[in-house]
């Protein structure tokens, strides 16, 4: 049974995984944040503070890894679709946005670190407006687009290799 799959296949089985690793503890770490640290922080901020810091040197570790390991298991998948002939002119497409997306998303934490971003900042006029385009909710936003563009992908990649 398993000796019927390729090392290549169990090579691309593997990336894959890591991929998806990556991206659910990326999102999810957000998604933490922003939905359960961040209220509590904002009901408790004397208690919480001191813990968020641990927390947070955690989460950035975790963060760092993650996004070394989508990047690198991301373009592995790339390149393993570009080198292929099923690729069709609709999965590119979905390809660009999404890695337009990650990028934003990238950019977003280097933001965060350059400017030592805090889930309890309060910004005011214009930034208030906006700020769910630049905080954590966006990452969150973001990634779960990414996760349904992936989806997509597959999709449309299944559809071209079965015509």
């Amino acid at each position: 049974m398993f000796g019927e799959i390729a090392a290549g296949d169990w090579f691309m089985l593997i990336v894959r995984w890591v991929h998806a690793i990556g991206a659910v503890t990326w999102i999810g770490g957000s998604a933490f944040f922003a939905f359960v640290l961040r209220p509590v922080e904002k009901a408790n901020p004397d208690l919480v503070q001191p813990v968020l810091r641990s927390i947070g040197q955690v989460y950035r570790e975790l963060v760092d890894i993650s996004v070394i390991a989508i990047i690198v298991s991301g373009l592995v998948l790339m390149f393993d679709r570009l080198t292929g002939d099923d690729a069709s002119p609709g999965w590119f497409i979905v390809l660009g946005v999404k890695l337009a997306l990650a990028l934003w998303m990238f950019y977003l934490v280097w933001d965060f670190r350059q400017t030592d971003f805090r889930p309890s900042d309060n910004p005011t006029g214009l930034a208030a407006r906006l700020s769910w385009l630049v905080g954590y909710n966006a990452m969150v936003f973001l990634g779960v687009v990414v996760f349904l563009l992936a989806s997509l992908m597959r999709v449309l990649y299944e559809t071209t290799s079965s015509s």
